[in-house]
């Protein structure tokens, strides 16, 4: 099956399109009116600025924060690794506030504001300092794929069928290795296929519907549905980094 570059450009937060939990169900979590006594929090929507580093020049940080419950979080560390690493996982709200990170570890709380994401401390006190620790919010909705970053999770290939489960997240999503031109542009973009993927599962020493924990590069965006008409969306890994033994 060929995965079109030009499908993953639709837009990639349709709520009934990609994650699903064990039962199906997806929560969708309240608004809060917070931050202020005049302003409503509308949390889903994209945001990014700089955030501070102690051992960088700052951490450069995009946050997409999902109306189906999920939050994609990359960050890059400025004047280290280019590549983005990835986090994804379930937003709550928790006295007016949202938290971010990963299931079982303390996580990063948020106030909203007239322009975006204030992160504070648990008690919604923000820092004193002159540093900068506001994301901004750009816009309520994006169109575009969510760009290439390292991540780890749960590979899964049983009955032809190609499955990623983020470390942190309740979702499960379809995949595929690599990601194609298409038919009318020709060239892989990436040359890693499915074929490659399944060879290493197996070289890992795992059977049809063993879980493989693996650090990866991947993007993400919209593809052929698995089941019936339509689109799905989709995790395309374009490189097995390592085997991760577990999730953190």
């Amino acid at each position: 099956m060929r995965y079109s570059f030009a499908c993953t450009m639709c837009i990639v937060l349709l709520a009934t399109c990609g994650p699903t939990t064990e039962n199906g169900s997806v929560v969708i979590p309240t608004h809060d009116a917070m931050a202020t006594d005049t302003i409503t929090a509308e949390w889903p929507g994209y945001y990014t600025g700089t955030l501070p580093c102690a051992d960088c020049p700052g951490i450069e940080t995009t946050l997409w924060v999902r109306s189906d419950s999920t939050f994609i979080l990359q960050q890059k560390y400025l004047d280290h690794d280019d590549t983005r690493d990835g986090t994804i996982g379930q937003w709550h709200t928790v006295n007016g506030l949202m938290t971010i990170g990963y299931t079982g570890d303390k996580p990063e709380f948020y106030r909203y504001t007239d322009k975006g994401l204030l992160m504070v401390d648990e008690m919604g006190a923000a820092s004193t300092s002159d540093l900068n620790y506001t994301l901004e919010k750009l816009a309520d909705e994006i169109g575009d794929a969510i760009p290439r970053m390292r991540l780890t999770g749960t590979y899964t290939f049983k009955a032809d069928a190609h499955s990623f489960q983020p470390c942190g997240s309740n979702f499960t999503w379809p995949c595929a290795a690599g990601m194609d031109m298409g038919e009318e542009e020709g060239e892989p973009l990436v040359t890693f296929t499915n074929a490659d993927l399944e060879k290493a599962y197996s070289n890992a020493g795992k059977k049809e519907g063993d879980p493989w924990v693996i650090e990866v590069i991947c993007t993400m965006g919209m593809g052929v549905a698995m089941e019936g008409d339509g689109a799905d969306e989709y995790f395309y890994l374009e490189q097995v980094l390592k085997d991760a033994g577990q999730c953190p």
